[in-house]
């Protein structure tokens, strides 16, 4: 199934696998609204980030440039910072023109996060060994070899972005949890995740509405008092949600943060 993945917010941003979705009704899923609502990836295992320039305010100048992270930062001087995971963080350029750049923060010199873009010079510096890259990547001097990997990046006008994250993809399974009691009234979520990434699930009753956190459990008849799941390695895991409405799309969302 196609994943897609949404970005919202600007201090705690949400980023939400659109995987399934779940109907009562009829027993089953609703993988035609799915399907209208994802739109196919470029190749498989790659997640789209969609972002709202105006939840970013240095983005809606030209020069500006936000750094998302999605895995934690660990480390500092003398050997920098690197990420606590697999994925390094994303930096968002936005150049001349509406033009808008998105790159892995990953140094090719010896790995350390790159920081921002510095918006008097439109130069990026490593920390590490002062390596120093343009606006749009490319090496301009220091011990590293070669630009920063560059992602495809779309600009639909106005206030929506969207950017091809290779390996941040997953999808979920949802399924009714059988017998009676609490547990006959939830639903079980199965997916696999990364290792240092938090999630949260969210719902909502139809395409038209903004997706919002609600309450899960680890066991199919715990108490629903958990909003965040940090995953410490990678792994399939099963969360459980009480089914409040006889249909609607659950979703499953990694909390990444600007940094």
């Amino acid at each position: 199934m196609n994943r897609n993945v949404l970005l919202h917010r600007r201090h705690f941003i949400k980023t939400v696998s659109i995987a399934t979705a779940y109907s009562s009704l009829l027993g089953r899923a609703w993988t035609d609204l799915v399907a209208a609502e994802i739109q196919p990836l470029a190749a498989a295992n790659t997640g789209t980030l969609r972002i709202k320039l105006s939840d970013f305010p240095a983005l809606l100048s030209e020069s500006g440039s936000v750094r998302l992270l999605i895995n934690p930062l660990r480390g500092g001087p003398p050997t920098g910072p690197t990420p606590n995971g697999s994925f390094y963080p994303v930096i968002i350029n936005r150049g001349p023109n509406d033009t808008f750049f998105a790159l892995n923060s990953r140094c090719t010199h010896q790995g350390c996060v790159v920081d921002p873009l510095d918006p008097f010079t439109n130069r990026m510096t490593c920390p590490c060994h002062g390596s120093v890259f343009g606006i749009d990547g490319r090496r301009i001097s220091g011990q590293a070899s070669t630009r920063l990997t560059a992602y495809t990046v779309k600009f639909h006008g106005q206030d929506a972005l969207e950017i091809q994250i290779p390996n941040l993809s997953y999808s979920v399974v949802v399924s009714k949890v059988p017998g009676g009691g609490t547990a006959g009234s939830r639903l079980r979520l199965d997916f696999r995740t990364q290792r240092n990434v938090e999630y949260e699930v969210h719902f909502h009753e139809s395409l038209a509405q903004e997706p919002t956190p609600i309450f899960f459990s680890r066991t199919a008849d715990g108490p629903l008092d958990q909003t965040v799941f940090t995953a410490t390695t990678v792994t399939t895991v099963s969360l459980f949600v009480e089914r409040t409405a006889t249909s609607g799309f659950y979703h499953v969302a990694v909390r990444v943060s600007e940094g």
